[in-house]
């Protein structure tokens, strides 16, 4: 896993396995298959693709749209919304989540 500690102009595709201590100054992608760990800050919108597993310590000041993957939040973020059946968001009791929990709960963890 790659650790990266920058501030990387968005929007942003991520495709490999990354860890971001930085900032993403704009919406980002998780590919599909890609792992993120998120220590930093996403200032736009975070999307998850189906097979995608993304952990976030940090912030996403936008909406993470999640289309299928996991993501596990343990920060902050604008807003969740599950947009497929087979995605799992975990929404950890002290993250906060100022746009509310997902409209589906993919796996029943929310």
């Amino acid at each position: 896993m790659r650790a990266v500690h920058d501030s990387i102009e968005g929007p942003l595709e991520i495709g490999e396995d990354m860890a971001l201590y930085g900032t993403i100054s704009g919406a980002a992608t998780l590919k599909s298959g890609a792992r993120f760990i998120l220590h930093g800050t996403i200032m736009g919108d975070l999307t998850i693709e189906a097979g995608a597993r993304a952990i976030l310590h940090g912030t996403v000041a936008g909406r993470i749209y999640n289309e299928g993957g996991r993501v596990e939040i343990f920060g902050m973020a604008g807003a969740v919304e599950n947009l497929n059946p087979s995605a799992e968001t975990i929404i950890d009791a002290s993250a906060h989540v100022r746009g509310g929990r997902p409209r589906r709960e993919g796996s029943g963890h929310a």
